[in-house]
């Protein structure tokens, strides 16, 4: 992609962050808690307990931060390391997205079906979304949220080729 900017955005999610955390810091107090009090136990549940608390917070800190990004080649949003990215030619249209959050199962990247379109969704929870009508891709709408999504759609309307009248 381009090297300007034309918007940039990040949103950062510390709320899955605190409860993963929590989450995990529970299992291995109650992991170690049954290990010290019976030593004749296998130490593999530490391990197991630290194998899984290390991936709970890799996933955990990848889907904290949505990041937008757009440039005179195109748009390009991130979930931590799974980005999607469009060239301008690729979008036929941007509108705001009339769903709630609760529409698309919550937090995290949702696929499914709206009014008869397929459509990838990057979703967290606390933040309107755009939709983009794009061809060449698996999926006819992509949707991500936005924290200023009405700056974001006139970037947007002003990048994407115009039809000839």
């Amino acid at each position: 992609m381009s090297s300007v900017i034309l918007y940039e955005e990040t949103i950062t999610w510390r709320l899955i962050i605190a409860l993963v955390l929590g989450v995990l810091c529970f299992a291995a107090a109650v992991t170690t808690f049954a290990y010290v009090n019976d030593p004749s136990e296998d130490p593999i549940a530490l391990v197991v307990i630290a194998i899984v608390a290390a991936a709970g917070m890799g996933i955990a800190l990848n889907f904290s931060r949505l990041s937008i990004k757009a440039t005179f080649d195109g748009i390009s949003v991130a979930f931590g390391r799974i980005r999607t990215s469009f060239r301008w030619d690729q979008i036929e249209d941007c509108y705001l997205d009339q769903a709630s959050s609760l529409r698309y199962g919550g937090f995290g990247i949702r696929g499914g079906r709206v009014d008869g379109k397929t459509r990838l969704v990057y979703n967290i929870t606390s933040a309107p979304r755009l939709v983009l009508k794009v061809k060449g891709a698996k999926y006819d709408e992509f949707a991500f949220s936005t924290k200023r999504p009405e700056e974001l759609m006139r970037v947007i309307k002003g990048q994407i080729p115009q039809p000839p009248l």
